[in-house]
């Protein structure tokens, strides 16, 4: 922020409004990663500027859900620091509204004022020594239209000797009242995912949907993560990295989207190689940390706080002061001061350690009066927390990864269904399809299937298109690179059939659409046979899964061609012999099974002959009699499964 100094009196008057010129840039000393910045060290004189907690820049949407309230943060930060005890006075001032919309050319409407209050009348004080003021709550009521958009301004007075500024300034919200949440309650246990937004967009966990009733399949999203570290007075503070900060200058069109749905979403708060963490913080640092979360929670409109004690070095605790050695009983009582702030708040832990979790009680209070929920981390695992600590209902004794596909046990989610209450996933990734193993553990849950729209989003994406990666019938159209297990390769005196892996390329066309195919260049080292004439491939629409009848007539005879091809086993005769193929007459389909990333497997079932590969055979008499026809006897061929990838 751009300031003048004008010496001329003994109070300062701070109308923070981002006023054309004389506003200049109000947004850029708002800066989510805050720490311990300081924008005014090249500037002369002492003067203070009002902004909002949690890094949130001017114009910042609170978001007010039907009859609840909302809040926003703000404090007062001082040029220098003061050398006694300075008051400040915030007041919701709609003159700075009304200045602002003339020098912008808007006509933002002031939320009703009979719905705002100041957390102690506005009033709050800078300690002899510091910069900072504490934050100041702006409590705001249910009010206004459904929909529509208002403005609060909010300035500052302070007093005791400092310089006026010239530029006179205040901080604006815009407000927006909104209908309630949904109910997205479908049965006993709730579903939560971890979203890891580095790479990932929280909006795609919106796009599965139970099929009878229409509601979202997963209740709970969590922002995955942003973290707690010290400032260089070592205090903890909440560290946002350019893909979480993302997330929160963005919230109307990717938390608020979910929210409309039903879903609720969360902050995950993670620990990052400092001694600070969730079992470290000393009483009053644990009181600071829960007000700066409720700050996020309340600009930010999350539902709750998602915490994950992992990668705090509790080892260099000592010399930090405010913090203590890290203990279950002090995790408690972050949670404990969270609650006291935030009574209608999620509290969630995330924990797979024996001593990653709280335990102990605080003022009377016990884990299970504090906590919403436990997720067991040690995904595919089983592993509750005692029932004396946690009741059932809270816990999630089981989770899985998505990151490499879906494999879930269907007796641990039976249990789940049975007594607990929540069931998480970690890492929705876009790129992967999860739509059949979701649908089945839906069926489990809840008695219905799942439904994905097949609509996916990048991570900085705000609409969605139609995936790429979903596996249906254009999915396999196109050009794939063969690999296959391994080949019969001829060494001169005898066929060796471990003769390595073969790479070739086949072609995939569209026959009947929705149903079947024609594939190209199957067989090499037969390519002028069967890139004249395709082998047929069916698409099983059930399973989005293929299936290629063996042996299969690929072309009867014609003026063109007198000749009766067939694609069938191929088994060696003699293995002495270059020249000894002979054709099999097992039949069999070769099958299709989808792996890691874009991968698809092929290989026969039943099982072959591992003395077989894939051979084009001939007739002249309508297959009384089959023919090999080659030339180039020692051609290596490939055989076993075969390994597909999209080129």
């Amino acid at each position: 922020m751009k300031h003048i100094d004008i010496l001329k009196s003994s109070i300062l008057y701070v109308t923070f409004a981002c006023l054309s010129a004389m506003f200049t840039a109000c947004q850029d000393d708002i800066i989510i990663p805050s720490g311990n910045q300081n924008t005014f060290d090249n500037v002369e004189g002492t003067f203070g500027s009002v902004k909002s907690a949690a890094g949130a820049k001017a114009l910042t949407t609170i978001n007010i859900n039907g009859d609840k309230a909302g809040a926003g943060h703000l404090y007062f930060e001082l040029s220098k620091a003061a050398d006694k005890d300075i008051t400040v006075t915030f007041k919701v001032d709609e003159a700075a509204l009304t200045a602002y919309n003339e020098a912008n050319g808007t006509s933002y409407v002031m939320y009703p004022t009979n719905k705002l209050t100041l957390e102690n009348d506005g009033i709050v004080t800078i300690p002899a020594g510091k910069r900072k003021s504490a934050s100041v709550e702006l409590n705001i009521l249910s009010g206004g239209t459904v929909g529509s958009t208002y403005a609060v301004a909010v300035s500052a007075t302070a007093s005791d000797g400092i310089n006026m500024a010239s530029n006179n300034q205040s901080y604006i919200y815009l407000v927006k009242p909104l209908a309630a949440i949904p109910d997205t309650q479908k049965g006993e246990v709730k579903t939560l995912c971890y979203i890891e937004v580095n790479n990932e967009n929280i909006l795609n966990v919106g796009e599965y949907t139970m099929k009878e009733s229409g509601k979202p399949f997963f209740d709970v999203v969590s922002v995955f993560a942003a973290n707690i570290r010290l400032n260089a007075e070592g205090k903890p503070y909440i560290h946002c990295n350019p893909q979480v900060t993302f997330v929160l200058e963005n919230a109307d069109k990717l938390i608020r989207p979910l929210q409309e749905k039903g879903i609720k979403v969360n902050l995950s708060i993670l620990g990052d190689h400092t001694p600070a963490g969730m079992r470290s913080l000393g009483d009053e640092a644990a009181k600071d940390f829960a007000k700066e979360l409720k700050a996020y929670v309340d600009i930010y409109g999350f539902d709750g706080i998602d915490f994950d004690d992992e990668y705090s070095e509790y080892d260099k605790v000592p010399g930090h002061p405010g913090l203590v050695p890290a203990s279950q009983e002090q995790y408690s009582r972050l949670v404990y001061e969270c609650r006291k702030i935030m009574p209608n708040t999620s509290l969630g832990i995330y924990w797979y350690q024996s001593d990653d979790y709280p335990r102990g009680d605080i003022e009377g209070k016990t884990v299970n009066e504090i906590v919403d929920y436990a997720v067991y981390g040690m995904y595919g695992g089983w592993n509750p927390l005692s029932t004396d600590l946690l009741e059932k209902k809270k816990q999630c004794p089981y989770a899985i990864r998505l990151s490499n596909g879906i494999s879930y046990n269907t007796s641990y989610l039976n249990n789940i269904k049975a007594d607990w209450g929540y069931f998480a996933f970690y890492d929705l990734q876009a790129s992967k399809i999860y739509d059949t193993k979701i649908s089945e553990i839906g069926k489990i849950l809840y008695n219905d299937e799942v439904v994905w729209s097949g609509q996916v989003y990048g991570r900085t994406d705000f609409t969605s298109s139609e995936t790429t990666a979903r596996i249906d019938y254009k999915y396999y159209l196109g050009e794939w690179e063969v690999t296959s297990g391994t080949s019969f390769k001829w060494n001169n005196t005898s066929w060796s059939s471990w003769g390595g892996t073969m790479k070739y390329t086949i072609r995939i066309e569209e026959n009947v659409k929705d149903e079947s195919y024609y594939v190209y260049g199957w067989a090499p080292p037969y390519n002028q046979i069967t890139d004249k004439y395709p082998l047929l491939m069916n698409y099983i629409a059930e399973t989005a899964s293929l299936s290629i009848p063996i042996p299969q007539t690929i072309h009867k005879p014609d003026a063109t061609d007198p000749l009766l091809w067939q694609l069938c086993l191929g088994t060696l005769g003699d293995s002495k012999q270059i020249n000894s193929w002979k054709r099999e007459d097992k039949e069999g389909t070769i099958v299709s099974s989808f792996g890691n990333g874009e991968r698809l497997y092929l290989d026969h079932r039943p099982a072959t002959n591992s003395q077989s590969t894939m051979i084009p055979f001939c007739s002249n008499d309508n297959g009384t009699t089959w023919l090999y026809i080659h030339t180039n006897f020692g051609d290596q061929h490939p055989k076993n499964n075969f390994t597909l990838k999209k080129k």
